[in-house]
């Protein structure tokens, strides 16, 4: 199975890297609403084994970020680990731009988009959290 190392403290396995790449359109509206003060955003959407993009209006960034649960406590209460990435929106829009290219020089990681029940359970899982 294929991965992107994105950085030393973030490596997206391919269904991961699927998952990002299917959830961006909901992460551009997120952006959008952040950018129209349409209303206050915080936005979590998981992408597998405990890693998540996150949009809040706090900051002008996409977080994609590696979580745990700490000892002891009910695995509904993530925490942000350390390892993972802030995108700035020029970086992330510079990132997007080059999936074509990411994808034609790595196939592997053209896989197919989760369906819609997969993404429905998905989602189900991101209000639990």
């Amino acid at each position: 199975m294929g991965e992107v190392k994105i950085t030393s403290t973030l490596t997206l396995t391919s269904s991961r890297w699927a998952r990002l790449i299917s959830i961006r359109r909901q992460i551009n509206i997120e952006l959008e609403e952040i950018e129209l003060y349409v209303r206050s955003v915080a936005h979590r959407a998981h992408v597998g084994d405990n890693y998540y993009v996150s949009v809040t209006s706090r900051y002008d960034c996409v977080d994609i970020r590696h979580f745990y649960v700490p000892y002891r406590l009910p695995c509904v209460q993530v925490h942000p680990s350390r390892n993972g990435l802030a995108l700035r929106l020029d970086e992330r829009k510079h990132l997007l731009k080059l999936v074509p290219t990411i994808h034609k020089r790595h196939p592997a990681l053209i896989i197919a988009e989760p369906s819609d029940e997969e993404s429905s359970q998905r989602a189900i899982h991101d209000k639990q959290d």
